[in-house]
């Protein structure tokens, strides 16, 4: 079986290497641009993309890609030593014999042909075989509108910090972040987008991660915060496959890793380019993707349920294997009618998706409207409040406390 090689670099010594041994190895294109190399890849669905130039090296989006659409990539570089270690990357000396060169090469490109499942089932099933040393990453998504998704993931983020559990919270909107300002912390840097960046570099170092988060102290215990984008213009910094790997990482070390998601999950900047170009929702999709739970905020009126039954009808169509589970927020008479988690929950078996319901969160506008003018959690703001009370239940803590004095937050830039 012949295998297809792009190589990328201006190394003809490589070149003749291959073509003089008559192997299995054929190379097909010599590129010296990546982005040449790249489209070549893709649109010739090469085997093999070897680089041969370290100036060269495609950042880890596009060898996603590549090895998502079964492409393998392989690094022959004479200074190897000078880059990070990447995973699913075949990283060999310059010096390599041809035999052993093809027999690595081959191995690599069977091990990607093979399996059926994408990289990210392979996570998930080996998060699934080893329980003990994983966490789990929790997100929090909606239907367009202001449904109090973020409200929620920041909150359920502390409840599940205050008993013990260690936590970090990422804001991965790109429409409208707001986790910084629910907790009055005036962070114009972007964790989200430096964490990003640490993964684009071939980094999986935790004490890295952390340092570009914000430890935020809630009552005796904390919470470490990556603070969304400050401005919307800022979208392509905020990397869906960078981020998503950092989300592992992160569940590594972590006992919950909760994040705020935007609500669109439509792909269409796909459409309107030729080449790859970046896709603002497609931090969403990915994220989705690689959660071990989701939750879907849905407002209870008569503008909220159609728009979260519009929603999770787009998801199925396109993600049918994920199964968000519903939380009816803003609950009251005034929306609902009279006996209003009755009416809501006939109304969505009626009209609604066979998702399940696991939460009904009254409508508690003046705690929340207190909570965000303090720039503190419902733990600070109103320990004693129904809202709460609810989601604690939603994080399967138990409602005992009780009512603890205010405390003032210190923010401090992990070392």
């Amino acid at each position: 079986m012949s295998i297809s090689v792009v190589v990328l670099g201006d190394k003809e010594s490589i070149v003749r290497e291959i073509e003089s041994y008559q192997g299995e190895l054929i190379v097909t294109r010599v590129c010296s641009e990546t982005a040449e190399a790249i489209a070549a890849c893709l649109t010739a669905i090469a085997d093999v993309l070897l680089v041969a130039d370290a100036q060269q090296v495609p950042p880890m989006e596009q060898i996603e890609e590549l090895m998502g659409n079964g492409t393998a990539v392989v690094y022959l570089l004479e200074n190897s030593t000078e880059l990070s270690p990447l995973p699913d990357v075949l990283q060999l000396p310059v010096d390599i014999a041809m035999s052993d060169l093809e027999e690595r090469i081959t191995a690599t490109v069977h091990s990607l042909k093979i399996p059926e499942s994408s990289p990210i089932d392979d996570q998930r099933s080996a998060g699934k075989s080893e329980p003990s040393t994983q966490g789990k990453i929790v997100c929090f998504w909606s239907a367009p509108g202001s449904p109090g998704r973020s409200t929620l993931a920041l909150n359920y983020a502390v409840e599940a910090a205050v008993t013990g559990k260690s936590v970090v919270l990422l804001d991965a909107d790109t429409y409208a972040a707001s986790i910084s300002i629910q907790l009055g912390l005036m962070d114009e840097s972007a964790s989200v987008a430096q964490i990003c960046r640490i993964m684009d570099s071939g980094s999986t170092d935790i004490n890295r991660l952390n340092a570009a988060c914000s430890l935020v102290q809630v009552g005796d215990t904390t919470v470490r915060v990556g603070t969304g984008i400050p401005r919307s213009s800022r979208w392509p910094e905020v990397r869906a496959s960078a981020l998503r790997r950092a989300a592992l990482v992160f569940r590594e070390h972590y006992d919950f890793v909760v994040l705020d998601i935007a609500p669109h999950i439509a792909m269409d900047e796909q459409l309107s380019f030729d080449t790859q170009a970046p896709q603002r929702n497609a931090v969403t999709v990915e994220v989705l993707r690689c959660s071990d739970e989701i939750f879907m905020v849905v407002q209870s009126d008569s503008i909220g349920i159609p728009r979260a039954i519009r929603a999770i009808d787009e998801l199925e169509e396109n993600h049918p294997e994920l199964r968000p589970k519903i939380i009816f927020n803003r609950v009251s008479v005034s929306s609902s009618g009279r006996s209003p988690k009755r009416r809501l929950s006939e109304a969505w078996d009626r009209f609604g998706p066979m998702h399940d319901v696991v939460g009904f969160l009254p409508n508690d506008s003046a705690v929340c409207s207190a909570s965000v003018l303090a720039g503190s959690p419902l733990l600070e703001i109103a320990p004693k409040s129904s809202l709460r009370t609810e989601i604690r239940s939603l994080a399967g803590i138990k409602s005992t406390d009780l009512p603890m004095n205010r405390i003032t937050r210190r923010f401090s830039k992990s070392a």
